[in-house]
């Protein structure tokens, strides 16, 4: 069963720091803005983002422009459910090279938990908290900064896209029992039945999204021959601009999927279509390891959330792959000096 995972602390400490996400939030952007009137370059260099960031994943975005973003095309493409129809292009496509593991998992649970962590570590505005009670499984939005404006759009895309997730991992049929947002609506009623197929309410305490609990027992669908498609074009674009350097081939892979049960070099090589011992020797020969580089990324990405939030130590520690919180503290003292709550308070 999935751990309920969530935050401690006030976060008035963080107010000033600049909350991040991914760039792979934004699949779909290039497909749908030219279908409703728009070019995709144009609304991007508006806000300020590289005209190829939608081909770029792994590239960090402010949250505050991603939601300057979303309402600029409500605006300029005269388009009130913006967020929802992004959501709609996305599911297992923004979680990356991440969704093509997830495809192996046994049950819809199984690769809940692990999306779980992915989104934990890929995006430091919110998270989700999944927990089950009286037959119903519960997903709540976590907003980490209160501070933040017309956040509607980027809510609606929240939502929409993880109900998205439940339904290309186990079944089309999926709905959730009832759909809570925070805010009032911004496009007719109609339009989120639509979308959820099901009763929607706003103005509630928190966003959510119930459905009934027995659906994690559903087993992964079969991936249809555009989604592998996709998943294998996707981890060629992010390796392709390091061809040569085959660390930095390995560390992004890493990067990527970490959130994943297991980091090991099998299932990077799978990834890169090469054979295990090929990769190891190419690492050898270029003077590292698959160990070592997996080290390199998980400390990045501590020293990235220990710095911009207030993510409680033992779900970072889950979701980075330790055992516990003993090795991971252990892992971070090794290499900074500190352990990662004293790390954590001296850069605050």
């Amino acid at each position: 069963m999935m751990a309920d995972a969530a935050l401690t602390g006030s976060g008035d400490e963080l107010m000033n720091l600049t909350y991040e996400i991914r760039s792979g939030t934004l699949a779909g952007f290039n497909t749908l803005v030219p279908q409703l009137g728009g070019v995709p370059s144009r609304l991007l260099a508006e806000v300020g983002l590289p005209v190829d960031c939608t081909r770029r994943p792994d590239i960090l975005i402010p949250i505050t422009t991603l939601i300057d973003l979303l309402n600029l095309c409500v605006r300029d493409l005269h388009c009130s459910d913006f967020g929802l129809r992004l959501a709609q292009r996305q599911g297992l496509r923004m979680l990356g090279v991440l969704g093509k593991l997830l495809l192996k998992e046994r049950n819809l649970d199984a690769a809940l938990s692990a999306s779980h962590r992915y989104m934990v570590l890929h995006n430091q505005a919110d998270h989700w908290r999944l927990t089950e009670r009286d037959g119903s499984l519960f997903a709540y939005r976590i907003n980490h900064c209160h501070s933040l404006e017309n956040v509607e759009q980027y809510s609606e895309l929240a939502l929409g896209a993880a109900c998205q997730l439940f339904r290309e991992l186990a079944g089309g049929d999926i709905r959730p029992r009832q759909v809570h947002f925070c805010h009032a609506p911004v496009s007719p009623p109609q339009r989120y039945r639509e979308y959820f197929d099901a009763e929607v309410f706003f103005g509630q305490e928190c966003d959510c999204l119930i459905f009934d609990s027995q659906l994690l027992l559903r087993p992964l669908n079969a991936p249809n021959a555009s989604l592998v498609k996709y998943f294998e074009e996707f981890t060629q674009l992010l390796i392709q601009g390091k061809r040569g350097d085959i660390a930095s081939q390995v560390r992004t892979l890493i990067l990527q999927t970490l959130g994943a049960k297991q980091h090991n070099l099998a299932q990077v090589a799978q990834l890169m279509n090469t054979p295990v011992r090929t990769l190891q020797r190419h690492l050898s020969t270029a003077g590292t390891s698959f160990k070592l580089l997996l080290q390199e990324a998980r400390m990045e990405t501590a020293r990235w959330h220990l710095r911009s939030s207030n993510i409680e130590i033992g779900l970072l520690s889950a979701s980075l792959g330790y055992t516990d919180i003993s090795a991971f503290s252990k892992a971070f003292r090794v290499v900074h000096g500190y352990s990662p709550l004293q790390w954590r308070k001296q850069q605050h």
